[in-house]
């Protein structure tokens, strides 16, 4: 099995970084998805990094 990592980037839309996984996940057979969100930054500045990891055969 193998992984692949996906993270959201600043200045990328929502809509695109949906299009890149979905694009990928149609090529391969996917074991499992892992979601994860994690703010950064304090209550002045603050951000949230997302990531996707998928596994597959």
């Amino acid at each position: 099995m193998k992984i692949k990592l996906f993270y959201l980037k600043y200045s990328q839309l929502l809509e695109d970084f949906e299009s890149e996984v979905n694009d990928f996940m149609a090529t391969v057979e996917v074991v499992d998805v892992k979601y994860t969100e994690a703010t950064a930054g304090h209550y002045e500045d603050l951000g949230t990094n997302t990531g996707l990891l998928v596994l597959y055969k």
